[in-house]
């Protein structure tokens, strides 16, 4: 079967297949390299490209052409039939023979084996057993691809960590009882990533004495220091304290804009609802307004690398992707202010 004929396969298959899954993905960096299908529609497939993270639609014939043309990847006929489990940098692609008829295979991401899209029963059951259900809310957090535009140079499938991030407790020696380090999460999170930026080292004494001066100036100049909004942390704490204007405050993000960042070599900083972080280290609840600082990504765990200032023991520490991206969640500056929608908010720090 030539390549246009397996392609049209797909896609009439895809179009006629009604997943009963719900949920899904709730943001491409945990649906890298697989098909996606959404259950609150009519089974509309979208494909998730482990280049970019980005999502294609699959519904049309000659839309699921052009992506299996433009982003499938050329291999030789030997590597595809002796290959039983493929490496993790082909996870979620489709590679087509180029030295017989152009057959097709999908590299399924969760057991690394490929899967043959030939004939209309075995992309039936492929759709119907690897494919993904997601709702029309989960996947309007995606990032969608067109074909034809430049794809990042990065590679999702790769571990990041960005090095040399001093870190620092918002109590650096245990003082919880004073109100300034008890909500200096916005001091310290801008703290570390300013060093950072500037190439410094940070000494506990010298982390106590920023934090509680920072919280004194907010307090003096713009009348509240407890809970500092993202866009307030980089106009008062950044731009105007420590004079730094090597930052952007970047709305409505993904996750997948959090791990590209990070692949550029620039630090993050979100706000967040501490309380569903599931960190045992913090007092409980958990904090419901903080922020913490991201350093770096693990494909191969699915955890986000931090510095959290909320606990001693925060340098790296480790978050489940999903867990953390859940938790973004923007507030207004104020003390305890009433939340009133969810606006997953990052600030990118870049040297």
């Amino acid at each position: 079967m030539n390549i246009k004929k397996i392609i049209l396969t797909l896609a009439i298959s895809l179009a006629a297949f009604s997943p009963l899954m719900a949920g899904g993905a709730h943001y491409a960096g945990g649906a890298i390299g697989y098909i996606l299908l959404q259950v609150e529609a009519s089974g509309e497939a979208w494909y998730v490209y482990p280049a970019n993270g980005k999502s294609y639609y699959l519904g049309r014939p000659a839309d699921a052409f052009n992506i299996m043309k433009t982003l499938a990847l050329g291999v030789k006929h030997d590597f595809i039939v002796n290959t039983s489990v493929f490496s993790d940098r082909l996870a979620g692609l489709i590679l087509l023979d180029t030295e017989a008829s152009g057959e097709a295979y999908y590299i399924y991401p969760k057991n690394l084996k490929k899967y043959y899209l030939g004939r209309p029963a075995d992309a039936f059951k492929i759709m119907r057993e690897l494919g993904l259900g997601i709702t029309n809310a989960n996947l309007a957090n995606l990032p969608i691809g067109v074909i034809g535009e430049p794809v990042a140079d990065f590679d999702f499938h790769k571990k990041v960590l960005i090095d040399n991030v001093p870190f620092t407790s918002q109590a650096p020696f245990g003082g919880w009882n004073d109100q300034r380090q008890q909500d200096g999460c916005e001091e310290s999170s801008a703290l570390m990533a300013v060093k950072w930026a500037r190439g410094q080292n940070l000494t506990k004494a010298e982390a106590l004495k920023e934090i509680t001066g920072l919280s004194d100036w907010l307090l003096k100049k713009y009348g509240e220091y407890r809970d500092i909004s993202a866009e307030n942390t980089v106009d008062w704490i950044f731009k105007d304290y420590f004079k730094y204007n090597k930052i952007t405050l970047v709305h409505d993000i993904t996750a997948n804009d959090i791990i590209a960042e990070l692949a550029k070599g620039n630090l993050i900083i979100t706000p967040m609802n501490g309380q569903i972080m599931h960190n045992p280290n913090y007092k409980a609840p958990g904090p419901p307004r903080h922020m913490i600082v991201i350093r770096g990504y693990d494909p191969g765990t699915k955890q986000f690398i931090t510095n959290d200032p909320g606990t001693r023991n925060g340098e790296l520490y480790l978050y489940d992707d999903a867990v953390l991206f859940e938790a973004i969640r923007d507030y207004p500056t104020g003390y305890h202010e009433i939340i009133n929608q969810i606006e997953k908010n990052m600030i990118v720090i870049s040297k």
